[in-house]
C-alpha cells in the first residue's frame, strides 16, 4: 500500500519552487496554483454562525481593500482578489517566490441573509465578512398570556 504524507507534499512544493527559480517567472503562477491545490483552496477560510449572523474570515496576507472584492451571488458568498507582482523601477528580479495570482472562492450560505446589512472589513491580513440573518429566520420570543 502506498502512503503519502504531508512531508511528500512539502517536498513537491519545494521541488516546484526550485524549478521556478531555474526556469523563470513564466512558470511561477502555474507552480503556485499547483501548490495551492496540494495544500487546499486559497484563501483559507473559517466560517461560523452566531445567533444574528453568519461570519466568514479569510486569510489574505499582503492584500489591501483594493485587491479584494466581496459579493453575494444567489445563495453563496463570492470572494475574489488579485495579488500583483511588482519589481521596483530600475531593478531586475533575482528570486521570485511571491508571484502574482488571482483567486476566487464561492462559499455556500447556510441560510437566508439580509443583503443590505452585509459588511466586510480587512485588518492585519484577515478579511471578515459579516452576513446578518434575514429577520424572518431569527428566533422570536412569543409571550405567553394568562387567559380567564
Amino acid at each position: 500500500m502506498l502512503t503519502t504524507t504531508w512531508r511528500d507534499f512539502d517536498d513537491a512544493v519545494r521541488t516546484m519552487t526550485l524549478f521556478d527559480r531555474h526556469f523563470g517567472e513564466w512558470v511561477g503562477p502555474v507552480a503556485l496554483e499547483r501548490a495551492h491545490r496540494v495544500r487546499g483552496a486559497w484563501p483559507a477560510v473559517n466560517a461560523f454562525e452566531t445567533a444574528e449572523a453568519f461570519v466568514y474570515e479569510a486569510e489574505v496576507p499582503g492584500l489591501t481593500e483594493k485587491d479584494v472584492s466581496v459579493h453575494v451571488e444567489d445563495d453563496a458568498l463570492v470572494l475574489r482578489g488579485e495579488r500583483k507582482s511588482q519589481t521596483p523601477e530600475g531593478s531586475e528580479a533575482r528570486l521570485r517566490e511571491r508571484t502574482a495570482f488571482a483567486f476566487a472562492r464561492k462559499l455556500p450560505l447556510p441560510g437566508k441573509i439580509n443583503r443590505e446589512a452585509t459588511a466586510a472589513t480587512l485588518k492585519d491580513g484577515l478579511l471578515t465578512v459579516t452576513l446578518p440573518k434575514a429577520k424572518d429566520t431569527l428566533p422570536r420570543q412569543i409571550t405567553v398570556k394568562t387567559v380567564g
